[in-house]
């Protein structure tokens, strides 16, 4: 038809709501647009085992996953409960630790993670995977018609292509089966090759091969969520180019910043009449005839369907800000089509009477005979409606045979590969007008407010670029220029750019910061139809020795502090893990926690487990959130004057392929024999009866001698009275005051937290119990590597975890620079690696950077 709607898959009601839409308004085209699509997975599971759907990973009741460039801590699948789930898999227990092997050119925030990266030429990721299937297969009787198949992927055949040796190959094949069950994952940005579907049914085969099928990975008795695929969009703009389309809605995406400019979508729009329906500004609606400003998810009403098993429902959690005069986007479209059809959704004066009609029909299907407005309060405090989700058995396909893995010839051309990673705080771009997102370090790379290219040191000493230059990025699609960063953690035949910056009509926030490495890809896809953004060649030129790119990390090497520790597996099973034991420092004066009575009831505490924090950066944000902190922007980061309460610290040991990183939340330690206390002239920061190095602020006049004496550099000093804008002002939390210039600040504990619990708990006449207080760090750590509760309570789950009374967690326990006595109130428990990393002694003893500098 003449009309065309354009906006991302929906998994609830929306969908059906759409589609009632576009019939009422006399018919039209719907076409949705997601450029992190999992459509190409879909894809290759309905060749595989005939199902297009995603599947359940059972990440937990794997003993080792093998990764083929699926960065699932970021962008891949659903992070929070990826992250969940694989720390219960990863994380050191009961003396064991299951195993990570990463395979890709990249190590991104997932490959970080892992025990060992597998360095492949880009684009192999297929052939590695039917590799180590074929080794696996030999001897097995369960998949018989795969052995011929699987014989023209040996280790040797495959091994000059895969820049990995036979040897190596074969060794992966023997700890899958050594070590199983297998979890295998692929897709992502990294492997979206032309060849993506291919790549993906060769980890579908090595699932199937290996055991994982209907164990570690199992598919839902359910019908497969809507989905289309890029080859739809490029079907819009040869209709729009046609002049077939008239009005095009574009309902919360923005394809003119997403999409290649090479594909000519903002050319096509030129022909129809455009309404943009967005809650926030962007190139598309900048782009639009038309802008209806709608409400953000926050204020909004709506339902999703994810998967079998789960109904959940949005429900507004804010008034709405009537700055624009929004209103709900389904709303918008309701109104438009009663006032064209005034038969059209009879009964339904809103989205929410929509809605609930909807859940009115789920009530039925699901048995409840309770009335519905009983049953509607029930779904509201529930969040939804959740049941026990029902699986199918899935078999593997004989027509996988039939599926050709080729090598892409990525490798070795004139170029070097250029791979578009997820960033993980702004994903596709659209986060990139929040600016606790862009003021956040980047966890990698710890850059802020920017691009950066990231590249191996041996491929730039060849090609004569600096670390930290600015270097031109040339393609046969667009050139740009950005800093150059040193990354152990890629392939020598590619370079590494996120996505998401380089906006020009997005916000203020947004705008001016970084490029769009969209602007240098193909619009090449796929056989599934989906853009393969790993398809481009590369050449580059150093332009200038200097950049003004920020990055908070100081030095990448911890030489020899020991403020990510680390151990092995072996060393704990032999109890070797804890050099120098629990010595206490012989004292002159008592220690406060030895003092009758000092801390009773209360001596807040913390413990921050190193093998389950990922590095995700959300404890940092969610701080940002509660304390009500400001945002300083990339000139003051630059000078050092950001004012995050946690900074997560990320650390490199070894070096080249063979290197690991650590990361480690860096927070006041609430030190029991604090060096910021005794330096205070007017007694502004002081110990608390609970412990906490507490801060009144209309006491400091700003000598700022408690900064310089911390240790661990965490104390932030107001140099403005920073300002929150209306409608920015709403999101303050009112149970914490906003600081003043001149003033010190830090972190808290979150005593306002604290003070709530207490009130709460007087009020029921009873004192606090286990687990009640929670910081806004911990409750949003993902992984559950932070805990936090009352050090004088034996009981308390901190306590079990700090105290040295705990055989499995006493060797691992240790305070950062516990040699300056400061007693901290935070226990760090040490990461646990599967093996010692190769260079790692050199850097625990303070070795010299060497001329490639990872930054």
């Amino acid at each position: 038809g003449a009309i065309a709607y354009l906006g991302k898959p929906a998994t609830g009601s929306e969908g059906s709501f759409v589609n009632e839409w576009l019939q009422a308004v006399g018919g039209g085209e719907r076409v949705n647009f997601d450029l992190l699509t999992q459509n190409s997975q879909t894809a290759a599971n309905k060749i595989a085992f005939g199902r297009a759907d995603i599947p359940e990973y059972a990440f937990e009741k794997a003993g080792i996953l093998l990764n083929f460039s699926a960065d699932f801590l970021e962008n891949w699948g659903n992070s929070v409960e990826n992250a969940r789930r694989f720390a219960d898999m990863h994380a050191y227990k009961n003396g064991k630790k299951n195993r990570f092997i990463h395979i890709s050119p990249h190590v991104s925030l997932t490959g970080a993670k892992s025990d060992r990266w597998i360095a492949i030429n880009p684009g192999t990721e297929g052939l590695v995977a039917l590799a180590i299937a074929s080794v696996i297969q030999e001897g097995n009787e369960t998949y018989r018609f795969l052995t011929k198949y699987l014989k023209a992927f040996t280790p040797e055949k495959v091994a000059e292509a895969t820049g990995v040796s036979a040897e190596i190959l074969r060794e992966l094949a023997n700890d899958a089966m050594e070590h199983g069950p297998v979890l295998a994952l692929g897709g992502g940005n990294v492997s979206a090759t032309d060849q993506n579907v291919e790549t993906l049914v060769a980890v579908n085969i090595l699932n199937a091969v290996s055991g994982a099928l209907n164990k570690t990975i199992r598919f839902y008795d359910q019908t497969a969520a809507e989905s289309s695929t890029h080859q739809d969009l490029t079907q819009l703009i040869s209709d729009l180019e046609a002049g077939k389309i008239k009005l095009l809605i574009i309902d919360d995406s923005n394809p003119v910043y997403a999409l290649p400019p090479s594909l000519g979508f903002k050319q096509a729009i030129k022909k129809a009449f455009v309404v943009s329906l967005a809650s926030q500004k962007s190139e598309t609606s900048h782009s639009a005839n038309l802008v209806l400003p709608a409400l953000t998810a926050y204020e909004s009403w709506g339902d999703a369907f994810p998967r079998s098993g789960v109904r959940s429902i949005q429900q507004p959690v804010m008034s709405t800000v009537n700055t624009f005069d929004a209103k709900a986007r389904e709303d918008i479209l309701l109104s438009v089509a009663q006032n064209v059809n005034n038969k059209s959704f009879s009964g339904n004066s809103s989205y929410l009477d929509y809605l609930q009609n909807n859940w009115k029909k789920i009530q039925r299907k699901v048995g409840d005979t309770k009335k519905f407005e009983s049953f509607w309060i029930g779904v509201l405090e529930n969040g939804g409606l959740f049941e026990k989700p029902k699986y199918i058995r899935a078999y593997l396909n004989r027509k996988v045979t039939s599926v050709k893995v080729n090598d892409p010839g990525l490798a070795g051309n004139e170029g070097l590969t250029l791979l578009p990673t997820t960033s993980l705080l702004i994903g596709d771009g659209s986060g990139a007008n929040k600016p606790w997102l862009q003021e956040v370090p980047h966890p990698m790379s710890q850059i802020v407010w920017d691009s950066w290219v990231e590249i191996n040191p041996d491929t730039a000493q060849k090609l004569g670029i600096n670390d930290r230059a600015i270097i031109e990025v040339t393609t046969p699609h667009g050139s740009v220029n950005a800093t150059a960063y040193y990354h152990f953690g890629i392939n020598r035949n590619a370079i590494a750019i996120p996505m998401g910056q380089g906006h020009q009509n997005s916000g203020n926030v947004a705008d001016g910061f970084g490029i769009n490495v969209m602007n240098l890809l193909s619009e090449k896809m796929d056989t599934a139809g989906n853009f393969a953004l790993v398809s481009t060649q590369a050449k580059l030129k150093m332009v200038n020795e200097k950049s003004y790119t920020v990055n908070t990390d100081g030095n990448a090497r911890q030489l020899g502090r020991d403020i990510a520790a680390a151990t092995t597996v072996e060393e704990l099973n032999s109890g070797g893990a804890h050099h120098g034991g629990h010595k206490r420092p012989v004292e002159f004066y008592p220690d406060r926690a030895e003092t009758a009575g000092y801390y009773k009831p209360y001596r807040w505490g913390m413990t921050i487990d190193l093998d389950r924090c990922n590095g995700c950066s959300a404890c940092v944000v969610a701080c940002y959130a509660e304390n009500n902190i400001p945002v300083v922007g990339k000139i003051r980061t630059a000078i050092g004057r950001e004012m995050s309460w946690i900074r997560l610290e990320r650390y490199i040991e070894g070096y080249g392929d063979d290197f690991e990183t650590r990361f480690s939340p860096m927070l006041c330690q609430q030190c029991g024999n604090a060096g910021c206390e005794t330096v205070c002239p007017v007694y502004a920061t002081y110990h608390n009866p609970e412990g906490l190095n507490a801060m009144i602020y209309n006491r400091c006049v700003g000598t700022r001698y408690c900064s310089n004496n911390c240790a661990y550099k965490v104390r932030r000093f107001n140099w403005f009275d920073y300002e929150f804008p209306a409608p920015l002002d709403q999101q303050l939390n009112t149970t914490i005051t906003t600081r003043e210039v001149g003033v010190m600040e830090k972190c808290t504990f979150c005593v306002q937290r604290i003070k709530t619990a207490k009130y709460d708990a007087k009020n029921l006449g009873r004192d606090l119990e286990d687990g009640e207080v929670v910081t806004a760090c911990q409750q949003t750590c993902p992984t559950k590597a932070i805990t936090f509760g009352n050090l004088m309570d034996p009981e308390s789950k901190v306590s079990k975890n700090a105290l040295l009374d705990d055989s499995e967690k006493r060797d691992r326990q240790y305070e950062v620079l516990a040699e300056l006595n400061y007693k901290p109130a935070i226990t760090y428990l040490k990461k646990v690696n599967t093996r010692v990393v190769v260079g790692y002694e050199s850097d625990s003893h303070g070795s010299q950077e060497p001329e490639q500098s990872h930054g």
